[in-house]
């Protein structure tokens, strides 16, 4: 299984002095002589928020304040064991929107050779860059649409309210043109706020946004994984994507028509990019 050689997670809860162990098993020790241990297909649920995560069993919730973790490292490995028990458990998990893909993922696989690696933390305007460059592309046809529309609808109600003839017809055309120029304009800029904000309501989610994620591109699969958990023996099959987009920064990873991961160019070397582009378009229909 992926990610199986993790260390437990010991978490101390200081106001109830209750102690979490997440690793193999779920274990609770409270105020009894013997701890509670529960196997991972005797978890009902496990929710992640903001604030807490929350393991519920059959009879008894147990709620685990992020705050209490010693450590983001911590946390990230107790999230990757969840995840990873969660594919043999089978209880339902529900997490905040994620920038990297789940653990469960995941298959432990050795890279090869011809593997390339780096690492780097994903850059936020270099995100959101690419995301309006995908917006571009979805929306340079429909702007051309929206202008002409525009332009006609503002030539018609010039018509209606002030009436168009000879005379005047020089000076509306480019009222109308300059009219529909700035609504589309508008609607442009509206468009780029929402693009530049889906990477960043994403990112203020998910505190892997701010560490360092090790890039794995093989002909095998691919990982991008927080660097201080990842154990260079695990990928993520090409099979399970659908199709690539390549900005000049990035390479963008879809599966189920949604991002599944961005790949910064700049965690690699610039004389690997050539090579990692050969086996991502071997292995992906790019878009």
């Amino acid at each position: 299984m992926a990610f199986c050689d993790l260390k437990p997670v010991r978490i101390i809860n200081d106001s109830t002095g209750i102690v979490y162990i997440i690793g193999d098993v779920f274990a609770v020790y409270a105020n009894a002589p013997v701890p509670a241990a529960y196997s991972w297909d005797q978890i009902q649920s496990v929710i992640e928020d903001r604030k807490a995560l929350t393991i519920k069993t059959e009879n008894c919730d147990f709620v685990i304040p992020k705050k209490d973790f010693s450590h983001q490292e911590d946390y990230f490995r107790a999230l990757a064991i969840i995840e990873c028990a969660q594919k043999s458990g089978g209880f339902i998990y529900e997490h905040q929107r994620r920038i990297l893909p789940l653990k469960s993922e995941y298959i432990e696989t050795d890279p090869g050779k011809d593997a390339y690696s780096g690492s780097c933390e994903i850059d936020e305007n270099d995100a959101a860059a690419t995301f309006i460059m995908l917006m571009n592309f979805k929306l340079v046809k429909v702007l051309w649409l929206l202008a002409i529309m525009l332009i006609l609808l503002i030539f018609l109600v010039l018509h209606l309210t002030v009436g168009i003839d000879r005379d005047n017809v020089l000076y509306f055309i480019p009222i109308s043109i300059i009219g529909g120029a700035i609504l589309t304009l508008i609607v442009y800029l509206i468009c780029y706020g929402i693009a530049r904000s889906k990477y960043t309501s994403v990112a203020g989610c998910d505190p892997a946004s701010q560490e360092q994620i090790t890039f794995i591109i093989s002909p095998y699969g691919f990982a991008a994984c927080e660097s201080c958990i990842y154990e260079d023996q695990e990928l993520i099959p090409w099979g399970s994507l659908d199709y690539f987009v390549e900005s000049d920064k990035m390479f963008v990873f879809y599966k189920d028509g949604r991002t599944s991961v961005f790949v910064p160019k700049k965690a690699f070397e610039k004389k690997y990019l050539g090579g990692i582009a050969d086996i991502i378009s071997l292995k992906l229909e790019q878009r």
